[in-house]
């Protein structure tokens, strides 16, 4: 049956503070909003994927008891942006932390490329990564 599936269509993640959110996502990440409603916001990132941000019922309070990730960046559970080039991971480390930003893994090479690992306002954590060309 794996082969049904063609790819991820979006991510949805539910947040605190949806304009807080918003902000990061645009201000901060870069993104441009694709749709908004009330109540959720989508991103295009790259040519198909999507990444849906959805106000938790009963605000920032709520989302912090019921929702807000415990580990905050301390568990694998992430998902990844795909980075232009190593030379761009450490250089995207220093704008993150130029504009207060929590890094929780420091930028580094690997035997593939180069990642770093940040959280987002709502304690998602994100990696930034460039894998190598496949020779």
């Amino acid at each position: 049956m794996g082969e049904q599936i063609k790819g991820i269509c979006h991510f949805g993640l539910s947040v605190a503070d949806l304009e807080e959110s918003v902000h990061f996502y645009t201000d901060i990440l870069g993104l441009t909003v694709s749709k908004r409603r009330e109540k959720d916001v989508f991103f295009n990132i790259g040519r198909d994927d999507v990444l849906a941000l959805i106000q938790y019922p009963g605000g920032a309070e709520r989302y912090d008891l019921e929702m807000r990730p415990r580990n905050w960046g301390k568990a694998f559970t992430h998902f990844g942006l795909t980075a232009e080039s190593v030379k761009s991971v450490f250089e995207f480390q220093e704008y993150l932390r130029d504009r207060s930003v929590k890094i929780v893994k420091e930028a580094y090479e690997r035997w593939d490329g180069a990642s770093m690992y940040f959280l987002d306002p709502n304690g998602y954590t994100l990696e930034f990564i460039f894998f190598l060309p496949k020779a």
